[in-house]
């Protein structure tokens, strides 16, 4: 018992934040690695949506979007640190059926997701270093796909971890000169900030609309499991962890909203003013090119990048240690493995976990060589990973209020009022994502 004590005291102090830049590059890292990961197209089109329609008055709604997120991924990782079981053992007290349906479902997401994050760190990188050949977006794909293969199979999350702390300086440096090249409006921007309205309809997307998009692609995705693995690998175990991960998680939520609302604020002085509306991310890259000339094309391209190739790496890195949890607790002939007993095994070193990282990074490699449209690759991603959400939000409630399990750390009121409007919302996202495949199917074919 004091030897417990000791040892949670020992844990707290080092988990205590301090406010100094290199205090808190110690302190954080899971939470960083994955808000970076959930960076993505949705995120970047979105956020400019928003601001070149309505300009600084729904930055207000990413935070509210931003808390959802927060408030599902910090629910799992208590359930991780409390229980010391992973995420999908906890799905696995409610049915075998969640966490095989995961693992079916991953197969082809992280396949969809990986075609056109290939595609889009072929193009940004083709902006901003053209090769004096026709095949030079395909070059930078392959050159970046070996790169992030080889970043998840020998350098693992310690690696990745190291990267996304550069990545994010770079990215929030990158678009702060964006915002400010397009002469800001502080008074509006604290108002849109911290006033919600929701302004009448302009153009091609109305306001609440853009507020549903940003709740579904800030708030839900299933990318919101890996972050309790990211922990794990990060060595937090316990519940003397709770307080450094609850403020990890926070850090890496906060990146998100500033670069989000960094992305509203540039898109609100570059765009607004032309009039022209936001319909795919690569209008946005001839547009700040054209409007900031190559200081403009420079930050766009950079920020997109490094949206895809950190989204790249951080979804194969979780997507894989999800996927080897779920072989080695659940699928017969693969639980139970004398594999899993050796000294010093962890799913990084499971033969699964590399397998899948081979075959997620490879395997959708011809994409980048048939002239894919990514607009069809980014509304069948979304369509397929919003489905799934419900069926993960409403396990995780269970589980995370079974006194059994959670004891006094089970969720309270507030939580749970938070996670039933989300499921709220991802249905009603469902629904939407099921009507426009079916009125677009037979352009999709």
């Amino acid at each position: 018992m004091e030897n417990e004590a000791a040892l949670k005291s020992q844990a707290d102090s080092v988990s205590k934040p301090g406010w100094g830049w290199t205090r808190w590059m110690v302190t954080v890292g899971p939470g960083i690695v994955y808000g970076l990961s959930v960076l993505g197209a949705g995120d970047i089109v979105s956020n400019s949506a928003a601001g070149a329609s309505y300009q600084y008055s729904l930055i207000w709604s990413l935070w509210m979007a931003l808390i959802f997120r927060y408030v599902w991924v910090n629910v799992s990782a208590k359930y991780v640190l409390v229980t010391g079981e992973s995420l999908l053992e906890g799905y696995g007290r409610v049915g075998l059926w969640v966490p095989l349906l995961v693992l079916l479902a991953f197969l082809p997401a992280r396949h969809l997701t990986n075609q056109y994050l290939m595609l889009m760190m072929g193009s940004s990188s083709h902006s901003l270093f053209p090769l004096p050949t026709q095949w030079s977006s395909q070059i930078w794909a392959c050159f970046f796909t070996l790169v992030g293969f080889a970043m998840t199979f020998w350098g693992g999350y310690s690696a990745i971890e190291r990267f996304c702390k550069v990545l994010v300086g770079i990215m929030g440096g990158s678009l702060l000169v964006a915002a400010l090249l397009s002469e800001p409006d502080p008074a509006a921007i604290v108002k849109g900030t911290l006033i919600p309205t929701v302004p009448e309809s302009e153009g091609l997307y109305s306001a609440l609309l853009i507020v549903m998009a940003l709740i579904g692609t800030e708030a839900g995705s299933t990318a919101n499991l890996y972050y309790s693995y990211f922990i794990r690998e990060k060595g937090w175990k316990g519940v003397s962890y709770l307080k450094r991960q609850r403020f990890d998680l926070a850090s890496g939520v906060l990146a998100l909203f500033i670069m989000g609302a960094l992305l509203q604020i540039a898109a609100a002085g570059t765009i607004h003013p032309l009039g022209i509306q936001v319909q795919d991310s690569e209008d946005l890259g001839h547009i700040f090119s054209q409007t900031q000339g190559t200081i403009g094309l420079v930050v766009f391209s950079l920020g997109f990048w490094g949206a895809a190739f950190s989204t790249f790496v951080g979804f194969n890195l979780g997507g894989a240690l999800v996927f080897t949890d779920i072989c080695r607790n659940f699928v017969p002939g693969l639980k139970d493995s004398p594999i899993t007993k050796q000294e010093g095994y962890t799913l990084r070193k499971d033969p699964i976990y590399r397998t899948m990282i081979a075959f997620w990074s490879f395997t959708p490699l011809y994409v980048v060589f048939t002239g894919a449209r990514m607009v069809w690759l980014v509304l069948m991603f979304n369509a397929l990973q919003v489905m799934l959400i419900p069926i993960l939000a409403i396990p995780l409630l269970k589980i995370t209020n079974d006194r059994s399990l959670m004891g006094d750390y089970r969720n309270g009121w507030l939580t749970n009022s938070i996670m039933g409007i989300l499921i709220l919302i991802a249905l009603w996202f469902t629904y939407q994502n099921a009507v426009n495949l079916w009125t677009n199917l037979d352009r999709l074919i």
